[in-house]
Order: C-alpha cells, then sequence, then structure tokens
C-alpha cells in the first residue's frame, strides 16, 4: 500500500430480502467513500436481482452482477471478490452480509490504521445484533477441535433422523411448558484487540497480503455455514495474519435473507442441519 489514499472495496451477497439490501448498500453510500460497491445477487428467485441492478445503474461507484444460479455463500462472494480484485484498484476488500449495516464514517481509516500497527490478512469487527444486544464475534477464541467437529456432525444427524417427527414434539413439549421469564443471553463482548480467533462471517476486511496471497476469499467447496472455521484453518495453515478489533463496529440484523426463503423455522433448521454437516465434513478433510 502506498502514500495515496488506499482503496477500498465491499462486496454485499443478495439474495431476496431487497429492502435490507438496499439498507446496506445506502448506508456505504452515505458515507461518501472513494470505494467500489459489488451487490452480487445470488439468482433470487423473485427477480430482486435484476431490479437492484436497474436502480442502481446510475451509481457509478455500485456495480450489480447477478449469477444465473445459486453459488450459496463462499462462492457467491468469491464472484464479487473476484471482480473487485480483477479490477486491481483495493488495497482493501470488505466482504459483508446484506444484513450488516456499517454506520461508522470514520470505518476505512480505522482499517486503514489497523492495517499499519498489525499488518493483517483478514480483520474481523465487533459484531453486535442491535435487537438482541449479542455480541457475535469472535465466534471463538481458539481453532475449532476435530472432536468438537465430529460431536456436532453426530448430533446433527440425529436431528435429522425422523426429523420432522421429532420437530413437532419439540413444538408440542414447548407449547405445553409453563411460560416464565426468560434468561437472557449474556452479550460477550471482548474490549481487547485479538489474534487467530475465529471472527464471525458476517464481515471480513481482507487486506492487499490476503489479496496477494490467495485466488478467493472463502473456500469454495461448502455451500453454507462454516465459512468462518474453514477460513480460520487455511489462514492458521497459511500463516496469514486473523485479527478482531473492537474499534471497528458492525450492526447484524440476522438471518433476514434465510428467514424469508424458508419462510418456516422448520424448513431453515433443516437446511442449516444438512449444509453444517457437508461444511463439517470439508474442515475435517482439510484437517488430514
Amino acid at each position: 500500500m502506498g502514500t495515496c489514499e488506499p482503496g477500498f472495496g465491499f462486496v454485499v451477497l443478495h439474495y431476496l430480502a431487497p429492502e435490507m439490501t438496499r439498507r446496506c448498500v445506502d448506508a456505504l453510500l452515505q458515507m461518501h467513500w472513494n470505494a467500489s460497491v459489488v451487490i452480487v445477487d445470488n439468482a433470487s428467485p423473485d427477480g430482486s436481482g435484476a431490479v437492484l441492478k436497474a436502480e442502481y445503474a446510475a451509481k457509478k461507484e455500485v456495480t450489480v452482477l447477478c449469477n444465473p444460479s445459486n453459488l450459496g455463500f463462499a462462492r457467491g462472494n468469491n464472484v464479487g471478490y473476484d471482480y473487485l480484485v480483477n479490477k486491481g484498484e483495493c488495497d482493501f476488500v470488505v466482504v459483508m452480509n446484506n444484513d450488516v449495516i456499517i454506520d461508522d464514517p470514520q470505518f476505512t481509516r480505522k482499517v486503514a490504521e489497523i492495517y499499519s500497527q498489525t499488518a493483517f490478512a483478514v480483520l474481523g469487527p465487533d459484531v453486535l445484533n442491535p435487537v438482541s444486544g449479542i455480541h457475535q464475534s469472535p465466534v471463538s477464541l481458539e481453532s475449532f477441535k476435530e472432536s468438537d467437529l465430529r460431536e456436532v456432525d453426530g448430533r446433527y444427524a440425529g436431528y435429522l433422523r425422523n426429523y420432522y417427527w421429532k420437530r413437532f414434539k419439540w413444538s408440542l413439549k414447548k407449547a405445553l411448558r409453563r411460560s416464565g421469564p426468560k434468561k437472557q443471553k449474556q452479550a460477550a463482548f471482548y474490549p481487547e484487540r485479538l489474534e487467530g480467533v475465529v471472527l464471525h462471517g458476517a464481515c471480513f476486511v481482507f487486506s492487499e497480503i490476503f489479496i496477494s496471497a490467495r485466488p478467493y476469499c472463502f473456500n469454495p467447496s461448502t455451500f453454507m455455514y462454516l465459512e468462518e472455521g474453514i477460513l480460520q484453518f487455511e489462514c492458521m495453515r497459511d500463516g496469514l495474519k486473523m485479527v478482531y478489533d473492537p474499534s471497528l463496529r458492525v450492526l447484524h440484523f440476522e438471518d433476514v435473507s434465510t428467514d424469508v426463503a424458508f419462510g418456516s423455522e422448520a424448513r431453515k433448521d433443516r437446511f442449516k442441519f444438512e449444509q453444517t454437516r457437508k461444511s463439517i465434513a470439508v474442515l475435517l478433510d482439510l484437517m488430514k
């Protein structure tokens, strides 16, 4: 990175929920950064990709790419990342969900400052769910263990056996359970900068070190889930520094697209269990 102002690019993966994508992109445009924004439509069945392409046609800083099929999280984001990297204008590429809002005008300045101090390959902000008040990053302070992955895989396999009958029993028990005050999850906020942790997948900042070392941002072998664990493993393996810094914060309005896509909680959970098991198999294979 030279002495001139660093170049930034933002990848926003879109699937359904166009109103959330508009909020995400418009928040970026309001910052008036000299940055490129790429919306990647993952073949949204409601045709919202074409609608967004028409809406942002007059914005020279915004490009809308429409995938012919749904490539999933990793490969869908890779399309936008590849587009920005090939333009050759970005020192940093920020890959973010469409349900993430960046409302800090100093975000890009802070990223450049943290890079000068740490020489990170991948940077993760404090990811705050404004509805629950839960701080979601880091996901883990240490690498995922093979034994833990196998335990989760076995548990999810059990859930999927006779899934809908079990789901009915869970729903019945929940309905019969006496209602009472619910315990609030403890909001685990880490106030110090950390290295080598598993960062939350809602928002990653990739530096020129990462860009020069890898042809894609996410391992393309998965469809959805566990991308952050696979990325952390690969970065640790390849000597690429991952940093969490709480001076950066983004708001994460979680699961907006998947809620719209699946409608019912039962269908969404089944999809999560199935795809997570496939992603666990990919990570276990990498660990060999």
